[in-house]
């Protein structure tokens, strides 16, 4: 009887354990993008690469009770989404600044690094500048910045916080190739960006020859995962594996096989 009784209780927990296994992970949608090299693009056979994307997949791998999926969308239409709840997580290389806090939740753990410096044409008429406050007030000394990005919020702020004869001139503009190109024909005098993306744009574009002009960063700052405001629970478990990627030197290596390779390979 015993036996028997033992038998059944086994044949009970395999089938309840079977039924566990079973279970589905709780789907996750990741917004990112893919024209931002080599963040988030597409490689030569149309698959999602780039640093962002890597981070994400390595994530996913320890996070077994979730299944993650990417859907791509223009840069600031992953925000649009999050905010309309389509997607779960926005991946973007997102910085963070008061507006998007008040309808994002933000992780704590950043992942990358993002201070950002003043930057100029090394052999143009304004490589003498080193400071935002020299281009203040004067409409021929036009800046530069990517529509919807930290560096325009930025510049949104300091107009704000300055009065009309300290006003910064800017134009922002959709793709990053125009941008550079009116730093190349002086339309934009200047720019704000990270020394990545500095030196991506000269490798890029070499008779644009930028340089940095300020001596200290602009802007301090990090890109962060971003998530719906209920999504919690989410946030801190990215948070954990981010921690642990930091912890085990995961995140470094990926930035050394992505990030640095890249720009040697330029």
């Amino acid at each position: 009887m015993k036996k028997k009784f033992l038998k059944a209780a086994f044949v009970m927990f395999l089938a309840a354990l079977a039924f566990s296994c079973a279970k589905k992970s709780e789907n996750i949608i990741i917004g990112t993008g893919q024209n931002y090299e080599p963040f988030c693009y597409r490689d030569a056979d149309g698959n999602l690469a780039g640093f962002d994307i890597e981070v994400v997949r390595e994530i996913d791998r320890r996070l077994p009770q979730y299944t993650f999926e990417f859907e791509v969308f223009e840069f600031k239409n992953v925000l649009v989404s999050l905010a309309a709840g389509k997607i779960d997580v926005g991946a973007h290389e997102f910085e963070e600044n008061p507006e998007r806090r008040k309808t994002y939740l933000y992780g704590e753990e950043g992942y990358n690094d993002y201070d950002s410096y003043l930057v100029v044409k090394a052999d143009g008429p304004w490589s003498h500048i080193t400071s935002l406050e020299e281009l203040a007030g004067n409409p021929n000394a036009v800046l530069a910045a990517s529509e919807g990005s930290n560096y325009e919020a930025f510049l949104i702020t300091w107009n704000q916080t300055h009065p009309a004869d300290q006003q910064l001139h800017y134009i922002s503009f959709a793709e990053d190739y125009v941008r550079n190109v009116n730093m190349a024909n002086g339309t934009t005098v200047a720019q704000i960006l990270t020394q990545f993306e500095m030196e991506f744009t000269n490798a890029r574009m070499p008779g644009l020859n930028l340089k940095i002009a300020s001596k200290e960063p602009l802007i301090y700052s990090k890109a962060y995962f971003l998530f719906k405001k209920d999504g919690v629970a989410l946030q801190k478990a990215f948070d954990s594996s981010l921690r642990d990627m930091k912890a085990d030197g995961t995140l470094d290596g990926i930035k050394e096989r992505i990030l640095t390779a890249y720009l040697n390979s330029l």
